[in-house]
């Protein structure tokens, strides 16, 4: 991680395993410092290198340090330069090799996934690589549905890909409405199943499933048609 580079809290917490409610609690209690960046008419909080080390270490010896202490240690990490690994608290050295490393794996993660996502300020969602399916309703599968699941939903699909959406979308969550956590596939079978008042409208099946899979917003006509053939069988 280079001194010049500088990460949101969003992007942070998915290196660090953590969640930027908590990395704002902790900018908001001065136990570390963000950098500020004004992105339309909102600002942004970043984390720099120095924080990003900090928080991994203090992580690791949070039973080991007191208040004062962290303090310290966190000084200490502002002065160290990007290629030094050792810091010093009185007669306490630490090695901060293992824990570069580290963070270097992870930040390696996070900037693999921006070369297996297609985005550009037309696209309101971004896509998975050499596909047109929409990485933020990939990712919203895994909140009700399996890995091996949502690739039986998207056979086009592969692990690495589908893992890749979902990692994504914890650095870069979806913003307004999200998707739904089901696909269309299984929302219709849920519809099936549950043998549906055929007297019902569809826009009312629609809206008891939220769209089935918010229609999946490309196709609506699609899920229309499939909707019908569904009330037709259980006729």
């Amino acid at each position: 991680m280079s001194t010049a580079e500088a990460l949101t809290l969003t992007e942070a917490g998915y290196v660090l395993n953590r969640s930027p409610t908590s990395l704002n609690k902790a900018v908001d209690k001065g136990v570390i410092r963000a950098r500020q960046r004004r992105v339309g008419r909102s600002v942004q909080r970043l984390l720099g290198p120095a924080e990003m080390r900090y928080l991994l270490v203090a992580n690791r010896l949070e039973k080991d340090l007191t208040p004062t202490g962290r303090r310290r240690l966190y000084e200490a990490i502002r002065q160290l330069s990007a290629d030094a690994h050792r810091v010093t608290l009185g007669e306490i050295e630490l090695d901060l090799g293992r824990v570069d490393q580290d963070l270097k794996k992870r930040l390696d993660r996070l900037r693999a996934l921006h070369r297996l996502v297609e985005s550009d300020d037309e696209r309101p969602d971004p896509l998975i690589k050499g596909t047109s399916i929409p990485v933020h309703m990939v990712a919203a599968l895994a909140r009700a549905q399996s890995v091996d699941e949502i690739i039986e939903d998207f056979p086009s699909l592969g692990r690495e890909q589908v893992e890749a959406a979902i990692d994504y979308a914890k650095a870069y969550p979806k913003r307004g409405r999200p998707y739904p956590a089901r696909s269309l596939k299984r929302a219709l079978a849920d519809l099936a199943d549950l043998g549906a008042d055929l007297r019902l409208s569809v826009a009312t099946l629609f809206e008891k499933r939220r769209g089935a899979e918010m229609l999946t917003r490309r196709h609506p006509e699609r899920a229309v048609a499939l909707l019908n053939a569904i009330a037709s069988r259980l006729r």
